[in-house]
This record gives structure tokens, C-alpha cells and sequence, in this order.
């Protein structure tokens, strides 16, 4: 498990003491016992979530004020980003409480690797990313997934592994879409409709084939509509983002626990590595004097 500044902020959010006070430096935004945590650092912060969440391709400026778990986007934003520095502070100050060190090219290697996408890094930081990595690693060193608890999970959950074989025609209007459905219902071959309408480069010229993909990995719409076919079925025109899709199934299939068992094991050992740092976590905010000052955060969207 590798913790990275800011990584999976919003995973991040749990619940910490409030404290407030009129009398508080209005550049400051928290205190965490002899620390404090400065409205420069919250806003580069906040900078950083921000650019991530409008990279997705399906952002859109209104998403700021939608409702997220009955609160306001921006304000689980903003109070995510502000948890998430007084988290980094307690694991810093752990690590270093259980002496923990970082040589010259640990910080150079991961200033380097983080500079590619945070420009705010520094040497200083890129040192207590790797202190924070390394007493995680010592928190979770001893994680182990037996095969028997890995194929318990298989059993449990063999929904999970279904794939569907598919091959779609991508357009971009409706009219074209039906026009194309029509010609499929009367007999016409399939493969050959992709390659001659089918805007999807990068599967038209193999006849719209997409291979085998499980649920999860393509947009809602799609994925509904190929699981929902009976092998050599061919669906209605699909609306998506992407545009309208007619899709044939080639059928479905389980895949074999030998075939999963590896990411099977990767997963629960992850599960097992979160639950320890978030228990090991929620000890050190217990243990400390926390105040956040939420009058004093600024920012813009």
C-alpha cells in the first residue's frame, strides 16, 4: 500500500474534532497538537484535487454545487483536502517518532516520480511521502491471502468474474443507427457493417470486435445492454455518451479461479493493508488535539 499525497482524497474523509476560534491567524486553517497547517499549504492542496477532478473527462463546472452525500461537491472537497493534510501530518510525525529515515535517493526517486504530475513538490515533501510510505510498510509488512481464502472469496462472489465477448458499430446519430439495425435484421453481416459505419477506430477495421471485458470497465449503458444479450444476439441502438451503439454478443462466461486468483489475492491483501492504516490512523486522531478552523479556508472553483 503506497501512500501519496492527496491520493484518493475523497477515500480518505472520516470524521475528526472540530474546534473553532474567533482569535485563530487567518492563515491558518488547522492545528494538529504543535503543528499547523497553513492556508498556502491548504490551497496547494486544493489546487492539486482540483486540476485531478477536471482532468475526468465528464467534468463539467456545475459538478461543484451537486449534491454528494447531502452535502455540496465543493464542501466534501474542501473539508476532504483539509482531513486529509491533518492525516498527513500525524503519519509524518509517527514516522519520524519511530525513527524512521529516508536516503538522499529515496527522496530524490520520489521527488522525481511525483514532480510528473504535482508541480507543487519539493524536496521537503518528497521526503515525508517516502517516511509515510515506509511506516506504512512497516504497519502491513506481515499481510498474507492464503489460496483458501482467496478461493472462498471466488465462490462467494463468482458474479463478479462474468465476462461478456463483444463486438459493437459506434455512430454518432440515431437515424444512422437504426438505418444500420434494419440492414442487421434483415441479414446483413455484421462485421462487415462495422467496418464500413463504425466510427470506433480502433475496432472497426476487426469488425467491431472488443474481446472479452467484465462488468466495471465500460460506461453503464454499454455494459447493461452486452451483459443483458444471449449469445449471437444483437441489441437496439444504445445511447451513450460516446454516441449509439449496436452491439452483438458473442456470449458469456465465468472466468476459472486460476484465471483470477492472482488479482483475487492482490485484492484482499489490499483490503486487509487498508484496514490496518485505517485503525492505525483513527489511534493517532484519537490521540491528538486536533482544531480546524474552516472560517479561514479560501478558494476558488
Amino acid at each position: 500500500m503506497k501512500f501519496k499525497r492527496l491520493g484518493a482524497v475523497l477515500a480518505l474523509t472520516l470524521a475528526l474534532t472540530t474546534l473553532t476560534s474567533c482569535g485563530v491567524n487567518k492563515n491558518i486553517v488547522a492545528k494538529v497538537d504543535d503543528q499547523v497547517i497553513t492556508l498556502k499549504e491548504y490551497q496547494d492542496s486544493f489546487n492539486q484535487v482540483k486540476t485531478q477532478i477536471e482532468s475526468d473527462p465528464q467534468y463539467t463546472k456545475d459538478i461543484w454545487n451537486q449534491n454528494y452525500n447531502e452535502q455540496k461537491f465543493i464542501d466534501v472537497v474542501k473539508n476532504s483536502v483539509l482531513d486529509n493534510l491533518i492525516l498527513e501530518k500525524l503519519l509524518i510525525k509517527e514516522a519520524e517518532k519511530e525513527k524512521i529515515t529516508a536516503t538522499d535517493k529515496e527522496i530524490t526517486d520520489e521527488y522525481n516520480s511525483e514532480k510528473a504530475t504535482n508541480s507543487n513538490v519539493t524536496k521537503e515533501t518528497a521526503k515525508d511521502n517516502v517516511l509515510v510510505n515506509k511506516l506504512i510498510d512497516s504497519w502491513t509488512k506481515g499481510v498474507k491471502v492464503t489460496d483458501s481464502e482467496a478461493e472462498k472469496y471466488y465462490n462467494d462472489n463468482k458474479s463478479q468474474f462474468e465476462v461478456v465477448k463483444a463486438s459493437h458499430i459506434l455512430v454518432s446519430d440515431e437515424k444512422t443507427a437504426n438505418e444500420i439495425y434494419d440492414k442487421l435484421k434483415n441479414g446483413a453481416n455484421f462485421a462487415e457493417l462495422a467496418k464500413q459505419y463504425s466510427i470506433d477506430t480502433s475496432t472497426k477495421d476487426n469488425g467491431g470486435e472488443l474481446g472479452e471485458f467484465p462488468r466495471g470497465t465500460m460506461v453503464q449503458e454499454f455494459e447493461d445492454a452486452a451483459f443483458a444479450l444471449n449469445s449471437g444476439e444483437i441489441s437496439k441502438p444504445v445511447k451513450t455518451q460516446y454516441g449509439y451503439h449496436i452491439i452483438k454478443s458473442e456470449g458469456k462466461s465465468i472466468k476459472s479461479f486460476n484465471d483470477v486468483k492472482s488479482s483475487i489475492i492482490t485484492y484482499l491483501e489490499n483490503n486487509k493493508k487498508q484496514d490496518i492504516f485505517n485503525q492505525k490512523s483513527e489511534a493517532l486522531k484519537k490521540a491528538a488535539k486536533i482544531e480546524k478552523f474552516p472560517q479561514n479556508i479560501k478558494v476558488t472553483v
